[in-house]
């Protein structure tokens, strides 16, 4: 019963507590959305369909130098680190003459 408790205030804080990006120039911005949602952006990185408001919200991420995410998670910092690979591995492509 104590497991089943605390496995609920973890889940109904994953939900509200939101993720808060840092910015270059000082900034904060706060993303919000149900417990799950930074997982979903996966989706978008590596090429899905995503919807414009998570589409916004990847390009946050891409532009973001840091954030702090509800009890101390690295979900944002690996999808900056895939955004930051993806654009760095298509800007670097050289097409190979024949």
């Amino acid at each position: 019963m104590n497991f089943e408790k605390r496995l609920r205030a973890l889940e109904a804080r994953l939900i509200t507590d939101p993720v808060i990006l840092h910015f270059a120039d000082g900034s904060k911005r706060e993303l919000h959305g149900p417990g799950d949602f930074a997982s979903r952006l996966f989706h978008g990185v590596f090429g899905a369909d995503v919807s414009p408001a998570h589409a916004a919200q990847l390009e946050l991420i891409r532009e973001c130098v840091g954030s702090e995410e509800p009890g101390g998670g690295h979900m944002i910092e690996l999808l900056r680190c895939l955004l930051h690979a993806r654009t760095d591995a298509r800007d670097s492509v050289v097409p190979v003459s024949s």
